[in-house]
């Protein structure tokens, strides 16, 4: 319990109810005297719980003093010992990868640091429409007639019996590399590394198969240094920092925890991706408009989408072939061709939205889970229209695309609910035909007349676990702040705590009778607000995809009153220049009970 009083409870005009999160006075003012701290980012820390030991090295993260031994994982010695005599034997090695930013990202790793020890890896990244996920027997039996002998399958395979089995039969070794939820037994690959194994004791399941993928780099880079292969061969030693841009982007899109190794996976990795050195990533930014320092928010919203949209419209291997692309000509034309399937999803996206909204009853809103479903939906954007109605309704999401009595879904969860547990089980009870993932997100196939017993199989299993509830009523917010404290020094204060993502969100805070003096809508469903700070100056504020809204309904009826706010401190740049904005969340009447 904290020792401080919810002051705030706040009903708001969406009819949302407002409440501070909970955090302690005592250990504020001690974290903040202990380690000279703001109070601002002292309050941060406690409400995240971060432990007193874990402060120095959270504000001030090291990559060199947190890394895990990878032999901690189970296999991955193993795994190192196996590739050491491939390369000294000069035997073909081969990838095998998902459609998605982890899958891709993952086998652009291996290949970028294999290609640093002049060493080409072949790679197959299957078409989702007409390959379906996982490895396949037809795709293990070019890569034999190619003469391979080792094949990574990096984000998938941990479900992969029987295209290992058959692997083993024409004498392929096959190297798993994931992190999706595995059943009790396992297929008999020459090694599976996966953090989620029941047998794994590393710590380390937060990860996503990037992050898997970079600790066996690690491990296999410490392997040719202690037999002095380097050396030997007169070969640089790949500088492994360098490979943290990618790894980066692929543990942001995959929406894994970023705490632990994966908070300084992707701190570091931002540092590198300002550098811009990866030919593939420095044209995509420069397609996607990025012309400021290199966020996550743009790794989540304006790298990762371009990069899926390949996948998600049949181009499958076009994000791998951008991120080992060597000449800036051929990752200008990739990373043009991005930029317009990602315009494609769009439309697609917003047709697919529309249809799946109507369908969310009061019904199907008492629901843990929320199941939707149509008729020959594309299924290239499921997954994110699962994320967008997971994010609207704050609820587990499973959308499903049906052809011929089959349904095809893609599921994101919350955290405290484990889809791809829920998933695993569903497959399991042969409630569906095939299925699997991780704790965010989930993917199967079942039959279209199981679809309503599939719903009542999931509410029935978290029942039995007491799934947490969750809300759709209240928001949380970090603390009470004044508008002056929309500015660059607090902005910065806040940006310690991150970086933000997944059981790290960015921090939220109610800001209490703000003269509102203008609403303009900009672009197609943007409002652009001023906000009078002082007798003389204003802070532009924005409440996106808010036209048309309950939210934009309400700013426009407010416009010329005072309010309080629910929102973000954001950054603006443009033209090389910062300016403080405001995100707005919500709002509410100015006069507080």
């Amino acid at each position: 319990m904290s020792d401080n009083e919810l002051s705030v409870d706040i009903q708001s005009l969406t009819n949302k109810n407002w409440k501070l999160k909970e955090y302690s006075d005592r250990q504020i003012d001690f974290i903040s005297q202990k380690y000279g701290l703001s109070r601002l980012v002292s309050k941060l820390l406690n409400i995240r719980n971060i432990s007193e030991q874990d402060i120095p090295s959270y504000i001030n993260p090291s990559l060199k003093e947190s890394l895990p031994d990878p032999y901690n994982l189970v296999d991955m010695e193993k795994s190192c010992d196996r590739l050491y005599k491939a390369i000294l034997a000069n035997e073909k090695i081969a990838v095998f990868g998902d459609y998605d930013v982890d899958g891709s990202t993952s086998a652009s790793l291996l290949i970028n640091y294999f290609k640093k020890l002049s060493i080409d890896l072949d790679f197959h990244i299957p078409n989702r429409f007409t390959e379906g996920y996982g490895p396949s027997k037809e795709v293990f039996s070019k890569f034999k007639d190619k003469g391979v002998k080792v094949i990574f399958t990096v984000d998938c395979g941990t479900m992969s019996h029987e295209e290992i089995e058959f692997a083993n039969q024409n004498k392929l070794d096959i190297v798993v590399l994931d992190h999706h939820q595995p059943e009790i037994n396992l297929p008999k690959a020459f090694a599976l590394i996966n953090p989620n194994r029941l047998d794994d004791t590393s710590g380390l399941n937060y990860l996503a198969a990037v992050g898997v993928t970079y600790m066996f780099i690690i491990g296999i880079n410490r392997k040719l240094r202690k037999e002095g292969w380097f050396k030997k061969n007169d070969i640089e030693e790949p500088n492994l920092i360098s490979f943290l841009d990618v790894t980066a982007l692929g543990t942001v899109c995959d929406a894994v925890p970023l705490k632990g190794l994966n908070r300084i996976l992707v701190n570091k990795g931002l540092e590198v991706m300002q550098k811009l050195n990866n030919p593939g990533l420095r044209a995509l930014a420069e397609k996607s408009n990025i012309k400021q320092k290199v966020s996550v928010y743009d790794l989540g919203f304006k790298l990762g989408p371009r990069i899926n949209a390949a996948g998600r419209l049949g181009r499958s291997s076009f994000g791998t072939d951008l991120l080992t692309a060597n000449q800036k000509l051929t990752a200008d034309q990739i990373s043009e061709e991005l930029n317009k399937f990602n315009s494609e999803r769009r439309t697609i996206e917003s047709y697919v939205l529309d249809q799946a909204i109507e369908q969310v009853t009061e019904d199907k809103l008492k629901n843990k889970v929320l199941i939707v479903y149509g008729e020959g939906w594309h299924e290239g954007v499921i997954g994110i229209i699962a994320s967008r109605l997971k994010d609207k309704f704050n609820k587990p999401t499973i959308v499903l695309s049906i052809t011929d009595d089959v349904a095809k879904g893609s599921g994101r969860s919350l955290k405290g609910i484990d889809l791809g547990s829920l998933v695993v089980a569903a497959q399991q009870s042969q409630i569906i035909l095939k299925g699997g993932g991780h704790a965010m997100a989930a993917g199967l196939t079942m039959e279209k007349n199981k679809i309503d017993k599939l719903s009542q199989f999931f509410e029935k299993k978290l029942n039995k676990v007491d799934a947490i509830e969750t809300n759709f009523t209240t928001m949380l917010a970090d603390d009470k702040l004044s508008i002056s404290a929309v500015n660059l020094e607090v902005h910065d204060e806040i940006e310690k705590v991150g970086p933000f993502g997944s059981e790290n969100p960015e921090p939220n805070f109610i800001f209490e009778n703000i003269k509102l003096a203008s609403v303009d809508q900009i672009g197609e469903d943007h409002l652009k607000c001023l906000i009078k700070s002082n007798e003389s100056s204003f802070i532009e504020a924005m409440a996106f995809r808010s036209l048309n809204t309950k939210l934009g309904d309400e700013l426009k009826k407010n416009k010329g009153g005072k309010i309080s706010i629910f929102g973000k401190i954001k950054i603006n740049e443009w033209n090389g220049r910062k300016t403080p904005q405001l995100h707005i969340i919500d709002i509410a009447n100015s006069q507080i009970n």
